[in-house]
C-alpha cells in the first residue's frame, strides 16, 4: 500500500466522528437494529452486541455500519465498547471483504494497532472488481445503482472446496448477481492473480467456451479505475 492509498483510506475512516448515540439507539431500535439515513445521505445500520455475546465475546457492545452514499459498494464498519468508546473500525467492499486499513483501539479510545488489509489480496483488487461490475452492467457508477442482489467474495485457495472445479486451486473472486423477477443468476469465478474469468455460470448452466472468456487484466489497463469516494 503506497502513501497515497494509505491516506485515502484514512480519510474515509475518519470522515465522520467515532460516536454512537446509545440513547437514540435504545429509543428507536427494533429487534436489536436501528436503520436511518445520516445528514450526509449515507445509510446507517446500528445493532447491539448480542451477536458477540452469543459467541462468548462480550466486549463489543455496539456495531455501526455506514453504507457510503458516494459508493454503496463500500461500507464503514465500527465496533464500540459498552461505554460507546470506539474499539475497531474498518472499510469493507461488499460482504466481508475488508480492505485498506483496519484500526483497533484500547478502552480509552487510543489506537493500539493498524492492519494493512490489502496485503491478503493478489494482483486483482477491489478497484478492478468495481471496474468489472461496471462493464457487466451490475453496478452503475453514475446513478450508484446496484443491479439486483449482488455479492462479491474473495477466497484464498487454501479455503477452497476442491470439489468445485471452477476454483481450480486458485485465489478467486466470486461474484454472484441474483435478479427476481424474472429469476436468473450470474456467477463469475475470477482468478485473483491474473484476472481471467475461470467460469461464468448463468441460470445454473455453465457457459462453455474453448477460449478464455475474458483477459480481465487487459481490460483493466484500458479502463481507468473509478475513485473510491470523493469526500469534500
Amino acid at each position: 500500500m503506497d502513501t497515497t492509498q494509505y491516506y485515502e483510506y484514512i480519510k474515509i475512516l475518519n470522515f465522520k466522528p467515532d460516536t454512537f448515540n446509545k440513547k437514540q439507539f435504545d429509543k428507536d431500535a427494533e429487534f436489536g437494529k436501528y436503520i436511518y439515513t445520516d445528514n450526509l445521505g449515507n445509510k446507517v445500520i446500528e445493532s447491539s452486541g448480542e451477536y458477540f455475546k452469543s459467541i462468548g465475546e462480550d466486549e463489543s457492545e455496539y456495531i455501526q455500519v455506514t453504507i457510503l452514499r458516494e459508493n454503496p459498494l463500500l461500507s464503514l464498519y465500527k465496533e464500540f465498547y459498552p461505554d460507546c468508546i470506539i474499539k475497531r473500525k474498518s472499510l469493507y467492499f461488499l460482504d466481508n471483504n475488508s480492505i485498506g486499513v483496519t484500526q483497533e483501539f484500547d478502552r480509552n479510545g487510543k489506537m493500539i494497532r493498524e492492519i494493512n488489509e490489502d496485503k491478503k489480496y493478489n494482483n486483482i483488487r477491489h478497484r478492478d472488481i468495481i471496474s468489472f461490475l461496471i462493464k457487466e452492467n451490475l453496478y452503475n457508477d453514475s446513478t450508484k445503482e446496484i443491479k439486483g442482489e449482488l455479492s462479491v467474495t474473495f477466497i484464498k485457495k487454501e479455503k477452497n472446496n476442491q470439489e468445485i472445479k471452477q476454483l481450480q486451486n486458485k485465489d478467486v473472486w466470486i461474484i454472484k448477481n441474483f435478479i427476481s423477477p424474472p429469476t436468473f443468476e450470474n456467477i463469475y469465478y475470477i482468478d485473483a492473480q491474473t484476472g481471467d474469468i475461470l467460469s461464468h455460470l448463468y441460470k445454473g448452466k455453465e457457459m462453455m467456451q474453448d477460449k478464455k472468456l475474458l483477459e480481465f487484466t487487459k481490460f483493466i489497463k484500458k479502463n481507468p479505475t473509478p475513485n473510491l469516494l470523493n469526500i469534500k
